[in-house]
């Protein structure tokens, strides 16, 4: 079976840097938002990227504690008391993006 080729050169890069720069530019959030936020999370609402942004601007222990607590709440929550794994598919070889992770990245 052949497969078309799924990644070009021409392939639009599909993580836009320019907004996630924009939005990691921003003052950190105060512990209203970031309490706000992490009741939204433990709800299951589904954060967006610019939410989830601000949540990554956060740089006091106390709140940065407050983030891993609730992050071990939800996957409790949502896993139970147990790991749980997930292996990427991948459905060609070639990639645009340059994760530094990735085995598939660009360089």
């Amino acid at each position: 079976m052949n497969l078309p080729e799924l990644a070009t050169d021409a392939d639009p890069d599909f993580i836009n840097d320019a907004a996630l720069e924009f939005l990691l530019a921003r003052p950190a959030p105060d512990q209203a938002e970031v309490t706000d936020l992490l009741a939204r999370s433990l709800a299951k609402e589904p954060l967006t990227v610019a939410q989830t942004a601000r949540l990554c601007l956060v740089t006091d222990p106390d709140q940065v504690a407050q983030i891993h607590e609730a992050a071990r709440r939800l996957k409790r929550d949502v896993y139970g008391n147990r790991i749980v794994l997930f292996a990427p598919l991948y459905i060609g070889n070639k990639c645009v993006n340059d994760c530094a992770y990735c085995g598939f990245r660009s360089t």
